[in-house]
């Protein structure tokens, strides 16, 4: 009996590293990333959708201003506001501040006091393929959250 219990003792295990490295691959290979979220640029994603105004907060939510109206970003840096068949022109650019934050500024040259809300330095607080969420950089709380259409 000394000599089979000796026999079990020197045997070497086996390595179970392997195994689990090739589960952990089967685990994970069937993971996909959505691209359009993690290589997309804000830019891509602003021009290649229309926009409308989910949201827009200043003071109190003045999203009702907004309705109907639609947003058009060209890779030129002009910016199209349009509302019952009326198009503003505007100018907008995509910069960072000295944090890295990424802000989108707008400017609207209109007496049009709703549009002119959206003349503003706005920084990107979330970001997706078809949702922006921005908050105002002047230091007022200001939100906008815009949504492709």
């Amino acid at each position: 009996m000394c000599q089979a219990r000796k026999i079990l003792f020197m045997k070497k295990p086996k390595p179970l590293f392997p195994l689990l490295l090739f589960s952990l691959f089967l685990i994970f290979a069937g993971c996909k990333a959505n691209k359009d979220d993690l290589f997309s640029s804000t830019e891509e994603v602003l021009v290649k959708n229309i926009w409308t105004v989910e949201y827009y907060f200043n003071n109190q939510d003045m999203t009702g201003e907004f309705s109907s109206s639609r947003l058009l970003f060209s890779t030129t840096g002009a910016v199209g506001y349009q509302k019952n068949g009326e198009t503003t022109s505007g100018k907008w650019s995509r910069t960072f501040d000295v944090a890295n934050n990424e802000l989108i500024d707008l400017q609207f040259n209109t007496s049009n006091v709703d549009i002119n809300r959206l003349n503003e330095s706005w920084m990107l607080i979330d970001r997706s393929s078809s949702a922006l969420q921005l908050e105002g950089n002047s230091g007022a709380h200001i939100i906008l959250r815009i949504k492709a259409q």
